[in-house]
């Protein structure tokens, strides 16, 4: 499968993600075809920074601007774009115009665009979606972003890091990113709004990629670190098939990869978390606990923690955030798990004179017996039935079990 892999761990921008995906190989004349079709100028040159080349585009919008939904949306019905592209960049607005809406209490179709609302916003994001349509790749993955730290000067005065609207993409995406490196913006509304359509997967380390080509797109700003975003095309490699020499560890029965989730609450009733517990157990996670803490001022709270293939991980998180109002979760991303094989037997047992039914589920390590367990619920039924003690009728299933089982 051919894929596109964004690094962005110097941050995103709309102009940095149009170089990127120029640098890598985009085809220029429909870029620029896409760019100049909303009413901007197209000027692409090469960059250097920290003696790393890359492609550096700036874009002319002259005082054009839009301020709603629906105006972007009918510039961009008359942009040079395929469909798919063209529906590609109508989803980036409506990902913007729902992030001003929540910031500012409205509906996104009567949101006001303020730094998004220039042209060459808007040209950026047709521009790249022209740049990835005509590199042709399966899949796009986003690795985390780094968004910067401190404060920037806004429409609205001095806001914190992530702006308030790049913050409420970040959290409705499920794009993964951490502050700093540096200080100030590194990512912007717009950059966070095209990772977050174009993105199919969201990735905590590189996958194992053949690759094709590497590209390199520069931003406005001179840091201390590399202003570079970075982008692999390749074709995924399926990890067996890249290493035979170490599958004798990952293909082996008895070893799997997790990511553990964690969040602290302080304001959630014992009844919600033990809800919460059931619904990530149903919805699809390994593992789930719920251990006391103190938290700051002494007062007393929980930590949550959750066990998931990495698949399910987004998905989970998204639950336990909207069942406890947590504003974020903690990713431990490629745990290695020694789990026991488990597989579920029935035997039959008699019990004051009587024949039954017990599944039990018995636990290997590789062709040894680990460890037996009756199943709660038919033991508490014969127990009820034949008016002994519960544990007694989990006793005797087990024993039975441990003889017959090999």
């Amino acid at each position: 499968m051919r894929v596109l892999l964004f690094d962005p761990s110097s941050g995103a921008s709309g102009d940095m993600i149009m170089a990127c995906l120029l640098d890598l190989g985009a085809d220029t004349k429909m870029v620029r075809a896409a760019v100049e079709s909303v009413g901007c100028s197209l000027e692409i040159s090469r960059d250097e920074k920290h003696h790393i080349g890359a492609a550096r585009v700036r874009v002319q919008a002259g005082g054009k601007r839009y301020k709603t939904l629906a105006e972007a949306r009918s510039i961009l019905e008359g942009a040079r774009l395929a469909p798919s592209a063209l529906d590609r960049a109508k989803r980036i607005m409506e990902i913007l115009a729902a992030a001003e809406g929540k910031v500012h209490g409205v509906a996104q179709e009567e949101a006001r665009f303020h730094e998004i609302g220039v042209l060459d916003a808007l040209a950026d994001i047709a521009g790249s979606c022209a740049g990835l349509e005509s590199l042709a790749v399966e899949r796009v993955i986003s690795l985390p972003i780094s968004a910067g730290s401190g404060t920037v000067i806004a429409a609205h005065g001095r806001l914190p890091v992530p702006a308030p609207a790049t913050l409420e993409i970040l959290l409705e995406s499920g794009l993964l990113w951490r502050g700093g490196p540096v200080e100030g913006e590194l990512l912007t509304p717009t950059g966070a709004a095209i990772l977050a359509q174009f993105a199919d997967e969201i990735a905590d380390d590189y996958p194992l990629i053949g690759t094709g080509a590497v590209g390199y797109g520069a931003g406005t700003k001179d840091l201390e670190i590399p202003n570079l975003l970075r982008g692999v095309v390749g074709d995924l490699v399926e990890e067996a098939a890249a290493r035979p020499s170490h599958t004798h560890f990952h293909a082996h029965p008895d070893h799997d990869r997790v990511v553990q989730m964690e969040t602290n609450v302080d304001d959630v009733t014992g009844e919600i978390l033990g809800n919460l517990i059931d619904l990530l157990m149903d919805e699809g996670a390994l593992d789930v606990s719920i251990v006391p803490a103190v938290m700051k001022k002494g007062r007393p709270g929980s930590i949550v923690k959750v066990i998931a293939r990495r698949e399910e991980m987004d998905r989970l998180a998204r639950i336990v955030m909207r069942e406890t109002g947590s504003l974020g979760i903690r990713i431990f991303p490629s745990l290695h798990r020694y789990v026991a094989r488990r597989e579920e037997r029935t035997i039959d047992v008699e019990i004051e004179g009587k024949n039954f039914q017990v599944r039990v589920k018995v636990s290997f390590v590789g062709d040894e017996k680990l460890h037996i367990k009756a199943e709660h619920e038919d033991c508490k039924r014969i127990a009820a039935e034949v008016d002994i003690p519960l544990r007694e009728v989990s006793r005797r299933a087990e024993e039975k079990a441990w003889k017959e089982i090999s």
